[in-house]
């Protein structure tokens, strides 16, 4: 088919981005741990192109099993039951351990011993994956401390302050040495084919990424969230700049007379540049930033408020309180209960 030819060139580049290698006795064996509250649809997309790979080469290439930290069956996003195969202790070796979580996922209380297994897989040179927020794991295990990695959108501001040693970058999947991330959804599907492209071939990836009906594979290289964030390139170059130097400095913020010696513009023009384009002030802009990332730490994590204010600039947790309320009809705890968050203060 066309499509298939066209979806080659990025299969490779998804391959390139795995770096696997194929298993000594020819059966790749994979763990997926599925931590409390794990994504379904990141799962399934992981898991299906294996199960179609074992289809088309009418052999078992890949064997898999699904672990839990206890061995009790997983509780999915969604409400679904996963049968567990076993508890995590029980797998000795594995040439790729999956680790799936989603919302929550700071909230999974690892046991030291649990850590210490994954660690050893890590030591072991093992192959680790860290689908949709698994990175979070990963990154608090310090397994990613000086290494480029990815997470759900959902989930970047919360990392960036958590694991400020870890290089996060906006992309669909980010591999290095022998740890691989991807950002959830649907993107662990081109994680795994990339995967087994490495394994096996090209035409046999593509074939996987047919019966998916995935036509359209993804390199992984690409952005997330990329049309919220092309509306930026309707403004010049230089307040894109600006912008992205306000989203990089939240917690200790710049001051107007910073942001212009760092553009090379006068104050006064990029006063002007921010009322032509946005129609208000640069700080003005800049207090949004700040208020929206801080909307998104309190309606999606449950990191404690008072933290959240600190992280985003706010030394005064009443004067946090008054801003938040002021741009989003809500206080901080107020907004957390309307989206069912756990309470913390």
């Amino acid at each position: 088919m066309p499509q298939l030819d066209d979806n080659r060139e990025a299969i490779l580049q998804t391959a390139e981005l795995s770096g696997a290698a194929p298993a000594a006795s020819g059966v790749t064996s994979i763990c997926f741990l599925l931590l409390d509250n794990f994504s379904l649809l990141s799962f399934s997309s992981a898991i299906e192109p294996l199960r179609i790979a074992n289809k088309i080469m009418k052999r078992k290439a890949f064997e898999y099993v699904c672990c839990t930290l206890d061995g009790n069956d997983a509780l999915a996003s969604s409400g679904g039951i996963m049968r567990a195969d076993c508890a995590l202790d029980d797998v000795k070796s594995s040439d790729l351990l999956a680790i799936c979580s989603s919302d929550d996922v700071e909230l999974n209380s690892l046991s030291p011993a649990h850590k210490n297994r994954i660690r050893r897989f890590a030591h072991q040179k093992t192959r680790i994956a860290g689908i949709c927020t698994g990175a979070y794991v990963l990154a608090d295990l310090g397994l990613l401390e000086g290494r480029q990695c990815t997470i759900h959108w959902e989930y970047a501001d919360l990392f960036k302050e958590r694991f400020p040693k870890a290089k996060l970058i906006d992309s669909l999947i980010q591999t290095d040495d022998h740890y691989l991330t991807c950002a959830g959804g649907t993107t662990a599907l081109d994680l795994m084919i990339g995967y087994i492209a490495d394994l096996h071939g090209g035409a046999v990836a593509s074939d996987v990424a047919s019966i998916a009906l995935h036509q359209d594979m993804r390199s992984g290289s690409e952005r997330q969230n990329t049309l919220m964030r092309d509306e930026l390139y309707l403004i010049p170059p230089r307040l894109r700049r600006c912008i992205e130097l306000m989203t990089e400095n939240v917690g200790e913020t710049l001051s107007q007379n910073q942001l212009a010696a760092r553009l090379n513009v006068s104050p006064r023009q990029l006063q002007r540049d921010f009322q032509h384009y946005f129609e208000c002030s640069p700080l003005a802009y800049y207090s949004k930033i700040r208020l929206d990332i801080a909307q998104r730490l309190v309606c999606r994590t449950a990191m404690p408020i008072i933290e959240i204010a600190v992280a985003c600039g706010f030394a005064n947790a009443s004067h946090f309180a008054k801003r938040y309320k002021s741009l989003h009809g809500k206080s901080p705890i107020e907004d957390r209960q309307a989206k069912g968050r756990p309470r913390q203060q």
